[in-house]
């Protein structure tokens, strides 16, 4: 398949799987793999991404990230209770100073569907894939398990994930 075909299978698919055990055992797959990392981008999900917000609460100590989108994609310190505002792509944003990409150890990045070389298929806007370029850090994919491993004709640009944790 085409990316195209692959992004509307996989969303017709994503939106029948969404529910709160899928997400908590995500969550729950999650805690091993960030426990070395202190400073971690995540994201605010929006129709049926999983939701790994819950993560704040489980890891008090540590600092997590969550982006905003103008022309491009940053991220701005969060903190459970900070102010949200309504953003584009029916998403919440933090309000802040941006962070440094650097300074964030690991991102745990929501994905439409992973191929078989665990690069990311995401919604087709280049935002993760631009802002990840050369990052040096860890890259962590989410995903419901039947949405993993897909066969679909990647590009050289899309993100390639060290870890994927499906559901």
């Amino acid at each position: 398949m085409n990316k195209e075909e692959t992004r509307k299978y996989a969303l017709s698919i994503r939106n029948k799987l969404a529910n709160e055990s899928i997400n908590n055992k995500i969550v729950n797959g999650l805690e091993e793999a960030i426990k070395k990392y202190n400073r971690i981008g995540i994201y605010y999900p929006i129709g049926s991404e999983i939701n790994i917000l819950n993560i704040i609460k489980k890891y008090p100590n540590k600092k997590f990230y969550l982006p905003i989108t103008r022309d491009e994609i940053s991220f701005i310190e969060y903190k459970l209770g900070d102010t949200l505002v309504d953003a584009k792509f029916k998403t919440k944003e933090p309000v802040g100073d941006i962070t440094p990409r650097d300074m964030i150890e690991c991102f745990i990045i929501p994905c439409v569907a992973i191929s078989k070389t665990r690069q990311r298929l995401g919604y087709g806007k280049g935002y993760y894939d631009r802002y990840l370029k050369d990052y040096k850090g860890f890259k962590i994919g989410v995903i419901y398990k039947e949405l993993n491993n897909l066969d679909f004709k990647s590009d050289s640009y899309d993100v390639y994930l060290d870890l994927v944790i499906e559901g």
